[in-house]
């Protein structure tokens, strides 16, 4: 899976996040897979950090793009 944050600083967390995520969509409906290899659709996952006590809200955009899955990471 391929990451792109918002920031090169928040690399790692977005991973972990997106990676995380990812997962869990993916055990909960296994179909989601065909929708995205085979239809060329995107995931959208929005969700709140929280940074201390400011709450972020994000999107995670899920594609795969020439065989690769790729996660947008878009702050709203």
């Amino acid at each position: 899976m391929i990451i792109i944050p918002p920031t090169d600083s928040s690399l790692n967390y977005f991973t972990s996040l997106a990676k995380d995520t990812w997962t869990n969509y993916t055990l909960r409906d296994p179909e989601i897979l065909d929708g995205l290899e085979k239809e060329g659709k995107t995931l959208v996952v929005s969700c709140d950090l929280t940074e201390g006590e400011e709450i972020i809200p994000i999107r995670l955009h899920y594609r795969f793009l020439k065989g690769e899955l790729y996660c947008f990471v878009e702050e709203s």
